[in-house]
């Protein structure tokens, strides 16, 4: 049996480009919002589970955030141990570099 691990994650993001936090409804086209992007960032860690953030909060379109929250739990290959915090924050910043989230 895989385990299952719940993060926690604090992030920020200069949202001119982003139709707000959370996931755009995907027969929306145009801008995606910051959820969408990190749900992707964490999808390439090669989760065995589907991914989905639950973010404390929201915004909208345009508007910058300098703390928010989310979380999301994930099961790993091979009963692998828990992402650290340094190996888990330098992933998803990785998976990140061409948008304006961290």
């Amino acid at each position: 049996m895989h385990k299952c691990a719940r993060y926690l994650i604090f992030f920020q993001y200069i949202g001119t480009k982003y139709r707000g936090v959370v996931k755009v409804p995907s027969h929306q086209l145009g801008k995606k919002g910051v959820q969408d992007h990190l749900e992707e960032a964490i999808q390439r860690l090669r989760p065995l589970n589907p991914v989905s953030l639950s973010v404390s909060s929201r915004t909208d379109t345009g508007v910058h955030a300098l703390s928010n929250s989310a979380h999301f739990d994930l099961h790993r290959k091979n009963d692998n141990p828990p992402f650290t915090e340094d190996i888990l924050v330098q992933a998803l910043n990785f998976h990140l570099k061409a948008e304006q989230i961290r």
